[in-house]
């Protein structure tokens, strides 16, 4: 960010790139917060879909159906608002949306705990790829902590991406 006496250069929250993240952010909680009811409600009720894991022994066709449909509805509307603000700024788009998605993957995971009524163990389907930390009692996956450092490293690129260049050129034109 760069402030002279007449003019701020840095991300504002009146940017287009700010307002696309509070939208892809809106959706991703939205469908977190769906997917991860659906997925109750289906393992309690007797459909056998959600216990055939023939997919790397912990996920179903059910789940990749509705992470298609996820992606789909997460990066196709990114996808339409950043071909209408700004086609130049792929990586804007792209470092937000991804952003989003994480975020999504853990509010899904986490809600479906907490409408299932589960509280967290060492030995939760959500532990095997990397386990978990024991923090006051309550076992917190470690890919959460991952996810949430990375979900905030890919928003801040991706509304700081581009502002470097704004600066050399005010700095140029000087």
């Amino acid at each position: 960010m760069l402030e002279t006496k007449n003019h701020y250069l840095g991300p504002s929250l009146k940017a287009p790139e700010f307002k696309l993240l509070i939208g892809l952010t809106m959706i991703s909680i939205i469908e977190a917060i769906t997917y991860a009811w659906i997925e109750v409600v289906l393992f309690t009720s007797s459909s056998p879909i959600l216990y055939d894991t023939w997919i790397l022994g912990h996920y179903t066709s059910y789940h990749v159906v509705l992470a298609i449909l996820v992606l789909s509805m997460i990066f196709g509307v990114g996808f339409v608002a950043w071909l209408t603000y700004s086609p130049t700024r792929f990586r804007k788009f792209f470092l937000l949306t991804l952003g989003d998605f994480i975020l999504w993957a853990l509010l899904e995971d986490e809600f479906f705990f907490i409408f299932s009524g589960a509280t967290h163990t060492p030995t939760d389907w959500t532990n095997w790829p990397l386990g978990a930390v024991n923090i006051f009692g309550s076992y917190i996956p470690i890919w959460y902590i991952l996810a949430i450092g990375a979900i905030f490293v890919l928003w801040f690129l991706g509304l700081s991406i581009g502002e470097a260049r704004k600066s050399e050129v005010f700095a140029e034109a000087r």
